[in-house]
């Protein structure tokens, strides 16, 4: 993918005045040396040209051209020294200064509707290119610019991976609640053999993101889209009522079920066929029986499929799984009491 369209050498020739050549040490007669550093100009979040000349080791701007020391030619303003009874324009010159300057930047928005957003049909961070024109020493005559270079999204000088510790600090993901069964606001917890319905805040089902970062010419986020559902029960009996400890994981969701997503209190939406009595443990998914009389603690655990979105392209980032605060309910047993005389 290329990310920004060049810029024609034409119209960057007015971005700085023409340089002022000092010869360097005398090498034979040849063009002046004008020393200086590598300079890269890059787009910033605001269409404005960032200028960096401390490059890292292994960057394409370090190394185009034979390396750090290498020289480029091209012309300055000025006398030529070689004809000093005649004023000219300009005048060949070497230089160690090279100018790396990017193109017009493509305003790539984030997906509006997230829900549908498919990450795979997005290009690979790896894929993605950024274009620069060359130039040697200034960008006054045309005779100093060397052309385009594309260089990788992931170029030690531009790769924007170096920002998702950042990214993590600013995800602020919704916060996951445990259902609350009926039962518990009518006999103030749950009962013994009586299914408890595992759900989450349905408002918490959702692609989320966090917050933007914005780094040399990237707009950047984490796109988190829920995959997954599960919980830890860890069931302690009554001692004075013993029955068998529960202490283990009960899955609800994964992303080869198809449960409606919708506007709802609880997700996934309580079923209308579960039973009112079953089987001690977990019968099917997202529910589960309780033994016997005892306290019982449930968290809710959230798996988000994570991606790494840098101004349209993407990177898949390992899975986030997000917990709910535990939440215990005490687990009693209904008494049948005859009331006819």
């Amino acid at each position: 993918m290329r990310l920004t369209s060049v810029l024609v050498a034409a119209a960057a020739l007015g971005l700085s005045s023409a340089s002022v050549a000092h010869a360097g040490p005398d090498d034979g007669g040849g063009p002046p040396l004008i020393p200086g550093a590598r300079q890269v100009h890059i787009r910033n979040s605001s269409g404005g040209l960032g200028v960096y000349t401390s490059i890292p080791s292994g960057s394409t701007f370090r190394t185009h051209g034979g390396g750090a020391a290498a020289e480029c030619t091209g012309v300055a303003a000025g006398d030529d020294p070689d004809t000093l009874d005649i004023v000219e324009d300009q005048r060949p010159i070497r230089s160690t200064k090279w100018i790396f300057i990017e193109g017009v930047a493509v305003v790539i928005p984030i997906p509006v509707d997230l829900d549908v957003y498919d990450p795979s049909s997005g290009p690979s961070l790896d894929d993605t290119v950024r274009t620069f024109s060359v130039y040697c020493a200034d960008t006054f005559f045309s005779s100093n610019f060397k052309g385009f270079i594309d260089v990788a999204a992931t170029d030690p000088m531009l790769d924007p991976r170096t920002q998702l510790t950042d990214l993590y600090n600013g995800l602020e993901l919704e916060a996951l609640a445990v259902y609350e069964n009926k039962v518990v606001g009518e006999w103030g917890g749950l009962v013994v053999r009586n299914p408890a319905w595992l759900a989450i805040n349905g408002s918490a089902w959702r692609t989320q993101t966090s917050n933007a970062q914005y780094y040399r010419g990237w707009e950047l986020y984490l796109i988190t889209q829920p995959v997954g559902l599960d919980f830890t029960v860890d069931f302690v009996p009554d001692p004075d009522r013993p029955s068998p400890p529960f202490s283990g994981v009960v899955p609800c969701i994964s992303t080869d079920d198809d449960f409606p997503v919708g506007e709802t209190i609880e997700f996934p939406q309580r079923p209308s066929d579960l039973a009112d009595f079953a089987e001690p443990g977990s019968n099917r998914a997202c529910e589960w029986t309780p033994p016997g009389p005892g306290e019982v603690t449930i968290t809710a655990r959230q798996t988000f499929a994570v991606t790494f979105w840098a101004s349209g392209s993407v990177e898949p980032q390992p899975d986030y799984v997000w917990t709910s605060e535990p939440v215990t309910f005490r687990v009693g047993e209904l008494v049948a009491v005859n009331v006819n005389e």
